[in-house]
């Protein structure tokens, strides 16, 4: 993977949020129906493949349902297709540092005190 590729990816991560990067990574699939992305903006199989049924320019459209260019879109949908396990990896990694402190719990500068 190079590092314009991750660049893309990671800018795809940081628009979706850790929520719904740990929700894609449950896909199993590679159609719009279940794949990454299907299962990050709806959480369930099949939900992203109706409402696409209606648009013909489909990497434009997630893009501006998520809040990105179609080319963070293409580069998510082709590295999930082609490279899933690099794609997995670097999305571990990413949700590794962009964890998010859950509501009440401490900060680590008042823990440490």
């Amino acid at each position: 993977m190079t590092p314009q590729e991750k660049a893309l990816l990671t800018e795809g991560f940081e628009v979706l949020g850790p929520e719904r990067v740990a929700r894609g990574l449950s896909a199993t699939g590679h159609s719009w129906s279940d794949c990454f992305l299907a299962m990050a903006i709806w959480g369930e199989p099949g939900a992203l493949v109706r409402e696409l049924q209606t648009h013909w320019r489909k990497h434009y459209y997630v893009g501006t349902r998520i809040g990105t260019r179609a080319q963070v879109v293409n580069e998510i949908v082709k590295t999930w297709d082609h490279e899933e396990q690099a794609f997995r990896t670097l999305a571990a990694e990413w949700l590794e540092l962009n964890r998010t402190t859950p509501r009440g719990a401490p900060l680590v500068a008042d823990a440490v005190r």
